[in-house]
């Protein structure tokens, strides 16, 4: 399949592991740069390592941090010399519910997801804008149906859904 993405470079948050790791392989396999941004550095170098012969940078995010979010995108646009999309892909299923999880526990896995997405495409956007690029956000299906005990994780993506909408139209022109 050609997805017309040989040379454009794409940076994947959350890109070592599942789904993520499945969109970066992808992205190489249809000859695109992937950019792996994970907290989880020894995942992403293991990915990388798999994947040796093709283009790829790796970037271990500590942080939702806006700064730290801030020197993904400008590691990847200086290795790389342009950013083409973003793929906003990190989250993970917390396990927190509203019965036997605390306020605490919901707040800390709802804001790294929501800050992750939002703070990496606010840095990416003059990027993406510059290349005409896109932000492609991963959402769940959590977000609309329930699971239960995942209250944070449910929220955040839910929430991406709403910023999705909101992005979509505010950089329509």
């Amino acid at each position: 399949m050609d997805l017309q993405l040989k040379d454009k470079v794409v940076l994947i948050t959350g890109g070592a592991k599942g789904i993520g790791a499945a969109i970066t392989r992808l992205l190489c396999n249809e000859g695109a740069i992937p950019v792996i941004v994970d907290r989880d550095a020894d995942a992403g170098w293991a990915l990388a390592v798999e994947l040796v012969g093709k283009s790829c940078g790796v970037y271990s995010r500590r942080s939702n941090e806006c700064g730290d979010c801030a020197n993904a995108v400008k590691q990847a646009v200086e290795k790389f010399g342009q950013l083409d999309a973003l793929v906003n892909n990190a989250g993970v299923n917390d396990r927190v519910g509203l019965e036997h999880g605390t306020l605490r526990n919901m707040s800390l896995h709802s804001s790294a997801i929501f800050f992750t997405t939002n703070n990496m495409a606010h840095h990416a956007l003059p990027h993406l804008k510059s290349s005409r690029g896109a932000i492609v956000n991963i959402a769940s299906k959590t977000a609309v149906t329930g699971q239960g005990g995942t209250s944070g994780y449910a929220s955040a993506k839910g929430a991406i859904l709403a910023l999705t909408r909101e992005w979509a139209v505010e950089l329509l022109p």
